[in-house]
């Protein structure tokens, strides 16, 4: 991809779900996410979450609003709101940093939202794994004999 003329929110979302797609490698049920960066631009790209990753919506995705607000934020809260993200505001490239790394609270909040299965599941804050891992976050789920 090659940064030039206008924001093609189309074509950037489907490549990343077609990496996520292709890049598929049997793993621990590990979090998918996108995370969006953007100066601008007004479309929700609703008909590309439906084709990749809607109704399970097993890929969340975090919307970073860049620098000055000269225009409708609405596209890009709901973007994240509708695929179990979040949306930050940044005011400044200086301070993308500081402000990327309020994702990991959010990872760590319990799936409410995710039926009544996960209702149950008790979520960990993000940690470094001990075993080289990287950054994780824990799922555990209580489980009983009825029998």
């Amino acid at each position: 991809m090659v940064p030039k003329g206008s924001t093609d929110y189309k074509a950037g979302f489907e490549y990343a779900f077609d990496q996520l797609q292709n890049s598929n490698i049997t793993r621990a049920n590990c979090n998918k996410m996108i995370m969006m960066f953007t100066d601008g631009g007004e479309d929700r790209v609703q008909d590309v979450f439906e084709k990749y990753n809607w109704p399970n919506k097993t890929v969340r995705v975090f919307t970073f609003s860049v620098g000055q607000h000269n225009y409708d934020v609405t596209p890009l809260q709901w973007m994240a709101c509708a695929n179990k993200g979040y949306y930050f505001e940044i005011p400044s490239i200086g301070a993308i940093r500081i402000n990327t790394q309020e994702y990991l609270d959010v990872l760590g909040r319990p799936m409410v939202l995710a039926g009544n299965r996960a209702k149950q599941v008790q979520w960990t804050n993000v940690y470094q794994d001990a075993l080289g891992l990287g950054l994780v976050v824990t799922g555990t789920l209580p489980v009983f004999n009825l029998t």
